[in-house]
């Protein structure tokens, strides 16, 4: 099992412990986690499971690729550190990682 934190915007946090192999947005929605909306479930297309991560852990959470970025571009709350939970993958190497949710979610459909 791998153990993830989430915070939200005002510091309060939530620790789940989740099989590696989906992505975070996935264990997120399945653990009912306030805060991820992932309207399109995962076809990185909507920008609401975007979360920040910090540096420490932004290598573990593998590349963000040129679509990822594109959407991150266009997210008015992003910074250097966003990611979409959904383009990460929940592995080994992120156990004990801290994701941060946004302020809002905005979707970009």
């Amino acid at each position: 099992m791998v153990r993830v934190t989430f915070t939200d915007h005002l510091g309060s946090k939530v620790a789940i412990d989740h099989a590696p192999g989906c992505s975070v947005m996935e264990a997120a929605v399945e653990n009912e986690i306030s805060g991820i909306e992932a309207q399109c479930y995962g076809a990185a297309v909507c920008g609401t499971c975007h979360v920040y991560v910090e540096e420490r852990w932004f290598e573990a959470t593998g590349s963000k690729g040129e679509w990822e970025q594109a959407m991150l571009d266009a997210l008015p709350l992003a910074r250097p550190g966003s990611r979409l939970a959904c383009q990460i993958v929940l592995s080994d190497q992120l156990d004990g990682a801290e994701f941060e949710f946004p302020e809002r979610q905005e979707s970009l459909e």
